[in-house]
């Protein structure tokens, strides 16, 4: 096995790291045996980070974008809050067989080649992108019409977004969710030479006053990485400006973030923080309460859904993976679908590994996990080949690997919609210049 010498640096600071944590959590009174697991979980992302390297010989791949998840699992075992439980044999299961399953298919090798299913040529695909950003602009037009303001303009005097994911004018919303991945459509097309440079520069401004209009993180994350990744297809791959790139995107999350605090409570950020957490600890600090709120406690909501669906031997039949459908027949809407409140990962919020168990058990686990690592290698050797459609395709691969922390992408119309518009618009082309 051929180990860079800059891989085994990365593996010693990270298992430096390791150690530091399992000192400091001993110290200050967390079980032993939490502790263990804890360092268990910790070896075996460090090992994924081994095979992540010695595989693809790349910083970003298939495997590497789960191993975030990994680390983040490793730290759910550290009881810090009341609220997390010691998870049952069943979660234990449908875990480790998710990570397993997923490292596997996101570890072989297949043989790429592309689908074409549509074939416009490029007066037609640049007609789209048009169409497209015209039913963007309206659709925001008739919202603010239904807002009765236009949010931006009453963003510290309104809560913006509750009060507005209230009002969002149904089907024609999709248009607005597509706008965080119809900059990077123009950059394809700009760089492929179907577009000016003036039209992409109209294209962007048009959608960034959009998004801005609505505070939704899950938008301006796809956003970001989506325009990144084309940034680097076609350009090289600048360090100042990847770290600019993520100064921003911190900025901009914690703005948003501050934006969305209700400015009511009489409390602090860091009290409202420990509150939320379930925090009794006073040697646990503030950003350990965040970790423990945003990532530790979906691993305790995710073992109380197996938990509850095993005592009622549910069985969803398909409504959680193929939630784009009922939510486009309006299936929910009229009733034909009645979702168990207990039972409901997208207002719950347990991780990405709950709905395949929820929609078919163990089977689903391994059919659905094994799904999604095989994507994560084709798109990215997809990539990797200059197909210019792979842009958006591995980007969303990332970017619902990055929010399996909280709920299921995969299922999500955003997801769906991204990728069909995308075959349409982008599918087919093959770079006309090796830019790197």
């Amino acid at each position: 096995m051929n180990i860079s010498i800059n891989l085994l640096k990365q593996i010693f600071f990270i298992l430096i790291v390791g150690v530091l944590l399992c000192y400091r959590y001993l110290s200050i009174g967390v079980d032993s045996i939490q502790v263990l697991y804890f360092s268990v979980y910790y070896c075996f992302a460090t090992f994924a980070v081994i095979l992540s390297g010695w595989r693809f010989k790349s910083l970003i791949n298939p495997i590497s974008i789960f191993v975030p998840f990994l680390y983040l699992l490793s730290y759910s075992f550290l009881q810090l809050s009341v609220d997390q439980v010691n998870y049952s044999s069943m979660t234990f299961l449908i875990i480790n067989c998710s990570i397993v399953i997923y490292l596997l298919f996101a570890s072989l090798n297949y043989p790429y080649k592309p689908v074409k299913i549509f074939a416009l040529d490029e007066k037609l695909k640049r007609k789209l992108l048009y169409f497209i950003s015209l039913m963007a602009f309206l659709t925001f037009i008739i919202e603010c019409i239904v807002f009765g303001y236009i949010p931006i303009l009453n963003i510290t005097s309104v809560d913006v977004y509750g009060e507005t994911n209230e009002k969002l004018v149904p089907f024609l919303h999709y248009f607005i969710i597509l706008n965080s991945l119809l900059p990077t459509w123009a950059y394809v097309f700009f760089k492929e030479k179907i577009i000016s440079k003036k039209e992409f520069r109209l294209v962007l401004a048009l959608s960034i006053f959009i998004l801005l209009n609505y505070l939704s993180k899950q938008l301006y994350l796809l956003f970001g990485m989506s325009l990144f990744v084309s940034y680097t297809y076609y350009n090289d791959i600048n360090i100042k400006k990847i770290l600019k790139a993520l100064g921003v995107m911190f900025l901009v999350f914690g703005l948003v973030g501050f934006l969305r605090f209700d400015s009511d409570l009489s409390m602090s950020v860091s009290e409202f923080y420990r509150a939320i957490s379930g925090i009794e600890n006073e040697k646990v600090s503030l950003f350990e309460a965040v970790f423990v709120e945003y990532s530790s406690k979906r691993f305790s909501i995710l073992d109380d859904m197996v938990n509850y669906s095993d005592r009622i031997a549910f069985l969803g039949y398909g409504m959680y993976t193929f939630r784009p459908f009922t939510s486009f027949f309006l299936l929910e809407k009229t009733g034909f679908i009645i979702r168990i409140p207990e039972l409901n990962s997208e207002q719950r919020v347990g991780t990405f590994l709950i709905d395949p168990y929820l929609d078919f058990g163990l089977v689903g686990v391994f059919i659905l996990n094994g799904l999604y690592g095989y994507l994560a290698v084709r798109y990215y050797n997809q990539f990797r080949k200059r197909y210019p459609e792979a842009i958006v395709k591995f980007t969303i691969i990332v970017f619902c690997i990055l929010m399996g922390m909280f709920v299921n992408y995969f299922n999500s119309m955003l997801i769906w919609l991204g990728l069909i518009i995308n075959k349409i618009l982008v599918g087919g082309l093959k770079s006309k210049k090796m830019y790197l």
